[in-house]
């Protein structure tokens, strides 16, 4: 079950994240004590952040978010996985949500101007380029083969439609990380209301 607490020992206050980050996998725990994050992945000093990238992308029935949080020591993401079309209220996706803009939060109290980039970078986005090549060359591939192989018309027919929307699948994830294109950028102090923005109905 998807929850927010929060404990109090000696003067501090530490947060409790609790969600599940797939729909088949069980509840993970984040915790939020002052500028320290913990959580599956390790442990991290949000004040010695100096990369953030917000990755919010949709794969056919899935809905990816993440955030990735780099330091000269390493990298941690703080993602989940849901159905597309859950509504932004429920359990686990408040539950992540919360965590980010928390974490957001605590990074612009050192750092207010922090760039966060928007979209896959580095290697994931050169990945995700290549998947978009592959399904858009796939496409006309599959229907070029069946001409060669003598497919009767029928069968053609009925292969129009699967092999256009391969197709556009591949141009529409090779338009989305086009290596040329710059990830636009915001202040890490605005995450928090972008994030509030795009679970809004109708926000993404």
């Amino acid at each position: 079950m998807a929850c927010i607490a929060a404990t109090s020992a000696g003067g501090r206050l530490t947060e409790t994240y609790s969600f599940r980050p797939a729909p088949l996998r069980g509840p993970q725990d984040w915790q939020l004590d002052g500028d320290t994050l913990t959580g599956p992945p390790g442990t991290l000093d949000l004040s010695t952040v100096d990369q953030a990238t917000l990755v919010d992308s949709k794969v056919q029935l899935t809905r990816m978010r993440r955030l990735d949080l780099t330091t000269s020591s390493g990298l941690i993401r703080v993602a989940i996985n849901s159905r597309l079309g859950l509504s932004g209220d429920h359990p686990d996706r408040a539950a992540h949500r919360a965590l980010c803009q928390a974490v957001a939060r605590r990074m612009a109290r050192h750092a207010p101007d922090l760039p966060v980039r928007i979209g896959e970078t580095g290697r994931l986005r050169m990945v995700w380029f290549g998947i978009g090549v592959l399904a858009l060359v796939m496409g006309p591939g599959l229907g070029i083969a069946a001409l060669a192989t003598g497919v009767d018309a029928d069968r053609l027919v009925g292969m129009v439609v699967p092999v256009a929307a391969l197709a556009l699948i591949g141009a529409v994830i090779m338009h989305g990380h086009a290596p040329w294109r710059r990830r636009p950028e915001v202040p890490v102090s605005t995450l928090p209301a972008l994030l509030e923005r795009l679970d809004r109905p109708g926000g993404s």
